[in-house]
């Protein structure tokens, strides 16, 4: 077993990052696969999926994060050190005492999808679930709703960068 107790920080960092994207990597294969070999496949049970993981991941990190923040603030700090914040530049900006927004920019999913021949990856449904799954994982009265995801048109004024946005509520 490696002992990443004799590791250094950097390097510890460096692989569970590979291992991370790796991860990331077989959830889209999967997803692919299960698409072109199962089109009848109950879509309610993939999404019920994409939930569970979301909700998986919060309670993984609940762990090891301090979780003496209420409210707004305690959704922003466990986004800041999820799985989004791995792979994304991402924002989580509060609009009031109980909403903030949260936004994807230059998604490396929607990158993938060009370099593949799409003009972007539909993630919208379960994007929304996975997140659905996190944040009321961290408190049950949160609610997800999806502002802007592609094949959307860009919101008018907004920076041309956002890949995705998303209204978070308490």
């Amino acid at each position: 077993m490696l002992d990443i107790r004799e590791l250094s920080k950097d390097t510890v960092y460096e692989v569970m990052r590979e291992l991370l994207y790796s991860f990331n990597y077989a959830w889209f294969l999967m997803d692919d696969w299960i698409k072109k070999n199962h089109p009848d496949a109950n879509n309610e049970d993939l999404m019920g999926l994409a939930k569970e993981f979301g909700g998986y991941e919060a309670k993984r990190l609940s762990r090891v994060l301090d979780t003496s923040e209420e409210g707004i603030e305690k959704l922003i700090h466990f986004l800041n050190h999820s799985h989004w914040a791995v792979f994304e530049e991402i924002e989580g900006e509060r609009i009031s005492e109980r909403s903030f927004t949260m936004k994807t920019f230059d998604c490396s999913t929607q990158r993938a999808a060009k370099k593949w021949g799409m003009g972007y990856y539909d993630c919208s449904e379960q994007g929304c679930r996975i997140r659905e799954g996190f944040f009321r994982e961290i408190d049950p009265d949160a609610r997800v709703e999806r502002i802007f995801t592609p094949p959307d048109e860009m919101i008018d004024g907004s920076d041309e960068r956002i890949s995705c946005e998303w209204l978070i509520t308490l």
